[in-house]
């Protein structure tokens, strides 16, 4: 009797299953159209392909509350569709908070990415006001989930999600990292 391997339970109807369709339809639609071409779909090594899929998700990791879950270097570029230096440059002017790992990894708190890959109205300044001052990403991710009473009880991210990145809450947020961000280099 052949020995079967394990498999996760299909979970039906949930987004694990909309973006498995929705691959399954990508993948079908390419090779028809390299079909009436008289080509073929050559996926190449299944396993390897997922792998690079799955890239784009966030990994798991240790210090994923609150500030997690973290993406890292080989995820990010993959997913955003940039180099590795290109990122690095991000995160040198600001525009994207990384976190250094004590074992010298950079992991980048997903918290601060839209589903397109851009960086959050609001985040992104906060993250640059404290960069400028030389601040540590754990201790920037710290001040973006605590919450505060200048936020109204929300943490800095919250309180951009409840009030949909309006203009008035992104100018709120600054300002308080701006003033922040201050304090803290004095």
């Amino acid at each position: 009797m052949a020995r079967q391997t394990a498999r996760p339970p299909r979970l039906a109807g949930t987004a694990v299953d909309e973006l498995v369709d929705a691959v399954r339809s990508g993948i079908a639609a390419r090779a028809a159209q390299l079909a009436e071409q008289g080509r073929r779909l050559d996926l190449g090594d299944p396993e390897a392909l997922a792998e690079r899929m799955l890239a784009a998700l966030p990994t798991v990791h240790p210090a994923d509350q609150p500030l997690g879950p973290f993406y890292d270097t080989a995820g990010l570029v993959s997913w955003l569709g940039i180099s590795r230096q290109a990122l690095f440059d991000r995160v040198r002017r600001g525009t994207v908070l990384a976190c250094r790992t004590s074992d010298g990894h950079l992991l980048y708190p997903s918290l601060q990415f839209s589903r397109q890959g851009v960086v959050r109205p609001g985040i992104q300044e906060a993250v640059g006001a404290f960069v400028r001052r030389g601040a540590d990403g754990w201790a920037v991710g710290a001040w973006l989930t605590t919450p505060s009473e200048v936020f109204d009880g929300h943490s800095a991210v919250d309180y951009l999600v409840v009030h949909r990145s309006s203009a008035t809450a992104v100018e709120r947020v600054v300002t308080a990292a701006v003033a922040d961000a201050a304090a803290w280099a004095a």
